[in-house]
């Protein structure tokens, strides 16, 4: 047992590690195209910080372990909106989301939706038992999918016809030696994100505690620390909106990578083959991201404790959230 702790803390810090050094490079590429900060962190930095996500939901998958898989995903959702919550505790006075421009709004709202379609459809099959499949996916990741693809055009041409101001940006070519660079923590992070699920796995067996409460709480909260980091940094040099961005991309990608686990996970749909624990995780997330889209519509200047209103909804609600799926992964 101690064993497995240690290891687990080892790739867990790899990872961390792996993940700055990953938002780094990414940040140095999407820096020489020009695009701005919202395109950055919604787009580059939340795919290469997700890459954890998805090495280590989909070798779950492929080890016969779909709680971890999806339990990951649902539970980097809601830690990416306490990390968005603990962003206000460093960037000084005042309410962190009064620095977040509203075109954030949309892509907030595409993430819940996406996650509404995750939880609704592990619903219809558990109580209508559908195993339909096309191309190994079931309906629920076909339905993820489209919403993906239609909402992602639909934040593309809002960003495009509301776009304020161009910035004229001198293009370089980027060294070789940064590609072959990302490349590198890239893969660090694969084989961190491997026997991470796998580990995570044992220490589910090890401890009693089940499969859903692992992958949501302990491997989603290690499989998030690169987009904590990332959001730290960009916090600390005010690039508000990357931070954002980062933190919103990211839940909308994790959304998606439960298409690709449908993929690894080939005996049925995978959102078949998960308990209804992940409908509480989904609904936690749902009430953290609804809290954020009011934040930014409301645009308080009030604070509590130093932070904004909101943040401080969001920190509580998670702690709750927490306590609640552990003492229901001791009793299920």
């Amino acid at each position: 047992m101690f064993e497995l702790v240690i290891r687990f803390l080892f790739y867990a810090l790899l990872i961390v590690v792996a993940g700055i050094k990953l938002s780094k490079y990414g940040d140095l590429i999407a820096e020489k195209s020009g695009l701005d900060q919202a395109l950055i962190g919604g787009i580059l930095i939340a795919t290469v910080t997700a890459l954890p996500e998805v090495v280590t939901s989909s070798t779950a998958a492929t080890i016969n372990a779909p709680d971890i898989a999806i339990g990951n995903l649902y539970g980097s959702n809601t830690f990416n909106m306490m990390i968005l919550a603990l962003a206000d505790l460093i960037q000084g006075p005042g309410p962190f989301l009064l620095h977040i421009q509203l075109k954030h709004i949309l892509a907030a709202l595409i993430g819940i939706l996406l996650s509404t379609l995750g939880a609704l459809f592990i619903l219809i099959n558990y109580f209508l038992s559908t195993n339909f499949t096309f191309l190994g996916l079931g309906l629920g990741s076909i339905a993820i999918l489209f919403t993906y693809i239609i909402g992602e055009r639909l934040i593309f041409r809002y960003q495009k016809k509301n776009q304020t101001q161009q910035k004229t940006l001198t293009k370089k070519m980027v060294p070789l030696k940064v590609f072959l660079k990302f490349l590198l923590v890239a893969a660090i992070i694969v084989i961190a994100g491997i026997n991470l699920s796998r580990l995570g796995d044992q220490l589910a067996l090890a401890t009693g505690v089940d499969r859903a409460f692992v992958g949501t709480i302990l491997i989603a909260a290690a499989t998030s620390l690169p987009e904590m980091v990332t959001v730290i940094g960009a916090v600390r040099i005010n690039a508000y909106d990357m931070a954002a961005g980062n933190i919103i991309g990211s839940n909308i990608f994790n959304m998606v990578i439960i298409v690709l686990v449908d993929l690894f996970y080939t005996s049925s749909p995978v959102l078949a083959n998960v308990t209804l624990e992940h409908i509480i995780t989904a609904l936690i997330g749902l009430v953290l991201s609804t809290i954020l889209v009011i934040g930014l519509f409301y645009r308080s200047q009030k604070s509590f404790l130093n932070v904004g209103w909101d943040s401080a909804a969001i920190i509580t609600v998670y702690l709750l959230g927490a306590y609640l799926l552990f003492r229901l992964g001791i009793n299920f």
